[in-house]
């Protein structure tokens, strides 16, 4: 009977100790207070816009996914390469062509953007694949001129485009 009482006084005493021990662990805290409509991502998780904003997908969805600026053919992207490189008189025919063919890729791709929103799952797919064959025939287009410029840069014009250093902000948003 002694043994049993010594057992059940140990079983009270384990539980007594666990229960203290789980009481003593807080919750899980985070560092700072989610906002509305977080849910625990935090701040930036996904980035402002990257969905449904004014990013990628567009206030109409696939605004962004649409516009020639999403694949790299927009006329500021020139102008900024322009900028980087300062083409020379002689290299400015050379520019000018991969201007022209930028402008023929933006125009392709804005032409191969419904007008409407596909409905269904399947129309969303077969929209993104017709996209994605736009923005290749719209790098076929730009290429041989982006070839026949590159190759008319000197060697510091040339290290001051493949520079790491540019690879920043800058190099995202330049192609």
């Amino acid at each position: 009977m002694e043994d049993h009482a010594v057992l059940k006084f140990h079983q009270l005493a384990a539980v007594a100790s666990v229960s203290l021990a789980i009481a003593m662990f807080p919750g899980g805290a985070n560092a700072q207070p989610n906002r509305p409509g977080e849910h625990g991502w935090g701040q930036g998780m996904v980035g402002p816009g990257m969905m449904m904003g004014p990013g990628m997908m567009g206030r109409g969805k696939f605004g962004g996914m649409c516009s020639p600026a999403a694949a790299g053919f927009s006329g500021w992207r020139i102008d900024r390469l322009e900028q980087l490189i300062k083409p020379t008189d002689a290299q400015r025919a050379k520019f000018d062509e991969l201007k022209t063919a930028s402008n023929k890729a933006s125009e392709a791709l804005r032409l191969s953007c419904p007008t409407e929103v596909p409905t269904t799952a399947v129309g969303r797919m077969e929209f993104m694949e017709k996209r994605m064959d736009a923005m290749l025939q719209s790098i076929k287009t730009m290429r041989p001129a982006f070839e026949a410029f590159y190759a008319a840069l000197s060697d510091e014009q040339k290290s001051r485009l493949d520079s790491p250093s540019g690879w920043g902000r800058f190099w995202r948003n330049l192609w």
